[in-house]
């Protein structure tokens, strides 16, 4: 199957958009987390906590989805052969960020936020 060139440069750039929302979007979910982790030693007020875990559900969840597209644009483009270390560390990420996800909806649930 040929593609286009208008069609080979839109999936070139969402590949280059996706791989660095992902780096991103990993790197803040990071950062929140400890943020929470701090607040938890340091007693910030109840709505800040809310505020981030809500931020945290948010960025996880976006970090989740790029990730599963960009594990879709490297396949779809045929990259997987230079980039394995890419894709297991985005994969990585991807499972990171779902488990994180869950265990911050699950407390959400669990103190009725």
């Amino acid at each position: 199957m040929r593609r286009s060139r208008g069609q080979i440069f839109i999936l070139s750039s969402l590949y280059w958009l996706v791989a660095r929302g992902v780096v991103f979007f990993f790197i803040f979910s990071l950062l929140l987390f400890l943020l929470y982790l701090l607040g938890n030693f340091q007693e910030f007020l109840d709505s800040t906590q809310i505020f981030l875990i809500k931020l945290l559900k948010i960025s996880l969840l976006a970090e989740v989805f790029l990730g599963i597209l960009y594990i879709l644009l490297v396949f779809i483009l045929r990259r997987q052969r230079r980039y394995y270390l890419k894709l297991i560390f985005c994969s990585l990420s991807v499972v990171i960020s779902y488990l994180l996800l869950l265990a911050f909806s699950f407390l959400s649930a669990w103190f009725q936020l």
